[in-house]
């Protein structure tokens, strides 16, 4: 099955949802980078994030840049899309690996860290891009996107995301987010 974007409106409008899978984009990075399990989830939620952000923008030529850099073993995390969107990344550490975490799944939290940033530089056409800075909250990526999309670009919203990785590569990547729509009643 390919990748793909859908959004939609619920609640009359005033939820706006959008899911994304991105199963084969996370496991051609795999591929291409030589990642191990752990890194190929920290990535893949990195890349799966930055392609629904870049879905957003209305320009074919803005381009979105995300860097995350926490205080984990994995070091600087890197994704880069245009709007179509077109997305590539990296993380500093490919070959990255820890004990499962207490729920028994890949620690994505402690690969990336819970001290250190977020940075999102959208290039939009304007005189100076847009740049947005957030704290890690957790590592995990889900929720520290949260909070930079609480903090950073002030829209109320969820966010989820999940790799499934086996010994035979990426079974599944896919993302849901909301966000409550300005629209008021």
């Amino acid at each position: 099955m390919e990748d793909k974007i859908t959004s939609f409106l619920a609640y009359e409008g005033r939820i706006a949802i959008t899911a994304i899978k991105t199963t084969k984009l996370v496991e051609e990075a795999r591929k291409i980078h030589d990642l191990s399990p752990l890194a190929t989830a920290v990535l893949g939620r990195v890349l799966t994030i930055t392609a629904l952000m870049a879905n957003e923008m209305k320009n074919k030529e803005d381009k979105i840049t995300v860097q995350i850099k926490g205080d984990g073993k994995i070091g600087t995390i890197l994704a880069v899309a245009n709007n179509k969107p077109e997305v590539k990344g990296y993380v500093q550490n490919p070959y990255v690996d820890l004990p499962l975490n207490e729920f028994g799944k890949l620690d994505v939290g402690g690969a990336v860290g819970n001290e250190g940033y977020i940075n999102v530089i959208k290039d939009i056409g304007l005189k100076e891009p847009y740049i947005g800075i957030s704290n890690l909250t957790s590592g995990e990526i889900a929720d520290d996107f949260t909070n930079y999309f609480v903090n950073s670009e002030q829209r109320q919203s969820a966010v989820a995301l999940g790799v499934l990785v086996d010994k035979n590569g990426v079974r599944e990547a896919r993302r849901i987010f909301n966000y409550t729509n300005a629209r008021c009643n």
